[in-house]
């Protein structure tokens, strides 16, 4: 069996480095979507999609904390609450050499997702988990979202 493209898509939410200047909050939120279409998949056959993103932040220099912790979480659907296709962390430190912006990536997998009405959607949010002050650290682009989906015939 070869594999055969299915679909590919990418959300871009800020092409450039201070495209946006967007303060993380304590809670999930969303900064990239695709649905990608997989109806011409074999049923019978396993898919899988793979995942790959940027999102860029930059501490305040007078942030309150010295380290911040932001989690990056890709679901399968919409909802931030469900589970995790990927979960990551970036640790930011505010010290001489991290002043400026720090860049994040991150690359995911997804086997065998259910094929459903051929419609597979995949959401990436972004969290501040630190909690003291949410304006310590603040998304400033690039970010892109990227998803490719592939079968077998």
């Amino acid at each position: 069996m070869a594999p055969i493209f299915l679909d590919g898509r990418t959300s871009q939410n800020a092409s450039v480095s201070g495209g946006i200047n967007i303060a993380t909050t304590s809670s999930y939120v969303l900064w990239g979507q695709v649905g990608l279409t997989v109806t011409a998949a074999d049923p019978s056959q396993p898919i899988r999609v793979q995942l790959d993103g940027i999102i860029t932040f930059k501490l305040n220099p007078g942030a309150v904390n010295v380290a911040n912790l932001v989690e990056i979480k890709v679901v399968r659907g919409t909802d931030p609450n469900a589970a995790a296709v990927f979960r990551g962390i970036a640790t930011l430190v505010l010290n001489g050499s991290e002043e400026g912006p720090q860049e994040y990536t991150f690359g995911a997998s997804d086997y065998n997702p259910p094929k459903g009405s051929g419609l597979l959607v995949y959401s990436v949010f972004v969290k501040n988990i630190t909690g003291n002050s949410e304006a310590d650290v603040v998304r400033v682009g690039p970010e892109s979202f990227n998803a490719l989906a592939i079968g077998n015939n």
